[in-house]
């Protein structure tokens, strides 16, 4: 049991410092912009999604519906792209 421990110990270490020394790889413009016309588009309309599988079990179907908090508010999908861009700038 106290092999058990002291390995975990040693291997929470590791990952905490692998974490702590790499550094952050900064998005590119076009990165950001693909983000930020995404949040465009999820300020337009609900998205859905539809999922059909089968299994042992038979055939199962999915359907999804997402609604962002900038389109329950009202939001001008304009003004979320612009906002999403100045808050990559800061």
């Amino acid at each position: 049991m106290a092999n058990l421990v002291k390995l975990l110990t040693t291997l929470s270490f590791c990952f905490l410092i692998g974490c702590a020394t790499s550094e952050p790889i900064p998005l590119t413009q076009k990165q950001i912009e693909s983000i930020c016309h995404k949040k465009k588009i999820e300020a337009t309309k609900p998205t859905t999604n539809l999922s059909l599988a089968t299994g042992s079990e038979g055939p199962k179907y999915q359907i999804g519906i997402t609604m962002s908090s900038d389109y329950i508010a009202g939001r001008d999908p304009n003004e979320v792209y612009k906002q999403c861009l100045m808050s990559f700038s800061l």
